[in-house]
């Protein structure tokens, strides 16, 4: 049989895997998983597939998962991976000659998914697996490809070569060509329920539920991300939203100035701000309206919301979490972020973040 050249350039060994590496193990994502089994048991599995969701809910999960079912030498009888056989505990340890993973490399100012990445991919291509079974890739995040790799992949999925799967995975489609889009099939990983992540947040880090229930507001429906999120470090910088919000209200414009400032430069700052933000009116909205207990992000700290109730009312709320989704819109289209904060700042301070007549 033949076998790929000893100096043929291939993908960069894939570390050993953090989450789940079989069916079994995956959550929230029943409906993919079933379409799977049933293409797979009725010997119509696609030659490329584009899991689109995001960050965090499984995709990557589902992708090992596929994988090691398809290399497995002793499948269950539901078609999962047996877990113990040799194609196994090479997947486990990140191992297996043919399961692939495609990333952004760091080189230049922003990592992205070179050319010279998929054209490696196709010398392999050429080639049946290495171990018998099927060779599977996973090209993630698949908007990160420059314009020219994407081109070169199209290549290999109009022509696909026998054994070989390619997995795409994405936040949405509109970010990749409708070329690329059209030639794969497509499933849907929604948000995990909130439940499901609180459990597995105190299950996992032995978190108390209303640590539990803070991460899972923040984190949208991502497991991965909710993990991956310090409950102690979250609280500290949720104490220095409220602490800048009060400063907004009370301050001067040079606040203001000072506050954006600050903020603009460091981006993971920014993006808690608001989210910490957004969620504190929301919850003050939450409370004003009579909603029950559960639904509240902040859990933790009833006692500054009843405060906050005290001083403000639902106007000023509503005004400042649309003032807030504005801020946010433009930040993501790009714009100035140090102006952007500039107006927000001075909005705040012209309405007033807490004294209103109700």
């Amino acid at each position: 049989m033949a076998t790929p050249k000893k100096n043929q350039a291939s993908p960069a060994p894939e570390p050993p895997p953090s989450g789940p590496m079989f069916f079994r193990g995956i959550l929230g994502q029943e409906r993919v998983l079933g379409h799977l089994r049933a293409a797979w048991k009725a010997g119509r599995l696609a030659h490329a597939y584009l899991f689109l969701g995001p960050q965090g809910v499984g995709r990557e999960s589902v992708a090992r998962a596929l994988a090691a079912a398809l290399n497995c030498t002793q499948p269950l009888p539901e078609w999962d991976a047996c877990g113990e056989c040799p194609a196994c505990r090479r997947m486990l340890a990140g191992t297996h000659a043919d399961f692939l993973v495609i990333r952004p490399t760091s080189e230049h100012r922003q990592p992205q998914i070179k050319i010279g990445q998929i054209r490696d991919f196709r010398k392999l291509t050429a080639y049946p697996p290495m171990e018998g079974g099927w060779r599977v890739a996973l090209i993630k995040p698949a908007e990160d490809m420059q314009p020219e790799a994407a081109n070169a992949l199209l290549k290999t999925l109009e022509e696909p070569p026998a054994r070989h799967l390619l997995i795409l995975a994405a936040a949405s489609e509109t970010e990749l060509f409708p070329t690329i889009v059209s030639r794969c099939q497509k499933f849907l990983f929604a948000p995990l329920p909130s439940v499901l992540v609180i459990r597995e947040l105190q299950a996992r880090r032995g978190l108390s539920r209303e640590e539990a229930v803070f991460l899972t507001a923040l984190s949208g429906g991502s497991l991965g991300r909710a993990l991956a999120l310090d409950p102690g470090e979250l609280a500290q910088q949720r104490r220095q939203v409220l602490e800048d919000l009060e400063k907004l209200a009370s301050g001067s414009p040079a606040a203001a100035v000072a506050w954006a400032h600050r903020l603009a430069k460091n981006n993971q700052e920014l993006d808690h701000f608001i989210l910490l933000a957004q969620m504190w009116y929301r919850d003050l909205l939450v409370r004003h309206s009579g909603g029950a207990h559960r639904l509240l992000a902040h859990q933790d700290s009833l006692a500054a919301l009843e405060e906050e109730g005290k001083r403000g009312g639902p106007e000023t709320w509503f005004a400042s979490f649309g003032a807030l989704a504005a801020a946010h819109r433009q930040l993501q289209a790009n714009l100035n972020q140090e102006l952007t904060l500039d107006i927000l700042g001075f909005r705040w301070q012209r309405q007033g973040l807490h004294h209103e007549s109700r």
